[in-house]
């Protein structure tokens, strides 16, 4: 029994101390991943452009649905600033814009470039969706 346990303990030391060797041999590091493009290239401006025109059709449209009092913000993270006219609105509306700019310039960097298009398209999306919505609103409520 004493000799199991001595071939056991070498055993493990030797698995332990190879172990340690060839992990040590490894590189841990990941090289830096190439980038497919870069992050102002065409189908970026594209969908930016195309944002930036949506958020600011949003804006206008909110601001005459909250101005003639036929609806409020539905967003409770935007309403105070919605509620301070065109200044708070702008506010919101820059916010919104930058953050949606900030989340596919994140997911570039870190190499995420399909991820990057998905969450473009998707917020643009979003704010067609939502620009469709004020507009039928408005012409609902008159």
């Amino acid at each position: 029994m004493k000799d199991v346990m001595v071939i056991l303990r070498s055993a493990i030391v030797a698995l332990i101390v190879l172990g340690g060797y060839s992990a040590r041999a490894q590189q841990f590091t990941l090289p830096d991943a190439p980038s497919q493009h870069k992050f102002f290239d065409r189908q970026n401006a594209i969908a930016f452009g195309t944002l930036a025109g949506l958020v600011a059709a949003d804006s206008v449209t909110t601001q005459r649905l909250t101005n003639s009092g036929r609806a409020r913000e539905a967003n409770p993270i935007w309403r105070p600033m919605v509620r301070q006219g065109w200044q708070g609105q702008m506010a919101a509306s820059a916010l919104g814009f930058g953050s949606a700019v900030g989340v596919a310039y994140a997911l570039h960097t870190t190499g995420h470039h399909k991820l990057e298009r998905w969450a473009n398209w998707v917020a643009v999306s979003f704010e067609g969706a939502n620009d469709v919505r004020n507009v039928f609103m408005d012409a609902s409520l008159r």
